[in-house]
């Protein structure tokens, strides 16, 4: 499976929560790790995965995140499985409020195929990622693969996922 992780990260939080997600994707195929001011509008050109993930700030998605969803021209995720991701204290969301479902409804709207709900690691206030969040992050890469493979539709045959 050729996948794509961007990320954008103002601590490296989220930054190693990425470098997580893309290093247990490289058990099942290629994967390119992004900064979202580094990724082009054309990224997730022949990928099958695009995980998107950046941290919780003000209740939304950072400035560099929405910028690279400005970038894609309309529908330029049709086809592809996707995934959101964001790091936010451990708070409850309605307090601490979740990139991820924000980044979430952006792939959407992309037209990309959500496989997954949006998953949030935890940090702290200071702020550091929360004891066992880089251990789940791979947890949930692999439940992404298991996602794309149980749903095939998820790409169309233009974006064949690989067995």
């Amino acid at each position: 499976m050729r996948s794509v992780v961007v990320y954008d990260s103002r601590s490296g939080n989220t930054r190693r929560v990425a470098e997580a997600i893309a290093s247990a994707l490289q058990a099942y195929g290629s994967v390119r790790l992004f900064a979202a001011e580094d990724a082009s509008a054309t990224v997730w050109n022949h990928c099958e995965l695009l995980v998107v993930g950046g941290p919780t700030e003000g209740r939304h998605a950072t400035p560099p995140l929405r910028a690279f969803f400005e970038r894609l021209p309309a529908e330029a995720l049709h086809g592809i499985a996707a995934a959101a991701f964001d790091t936010r204290l451990d708070w409850p969301r309605i307090f601490s409020g979740s990139a991820a479902a924000v980044i979430r409804h952006w792939l959407a709207d992309a037209g990309a195929t959500v496989v997954v709900p949006p998953a949030s690691f935890k940090v702290t206030q200071e702020p550091r990622i929360r004891h066992g969040e880089l251990e789940r992050a791979p947890i949930w890469a692999r439940s992404l693969v298991e996602a794309v493979r149980a749903n095939p539709d998820a790409c169309t045959a233009a974006h064949p996922v690989a067995a």
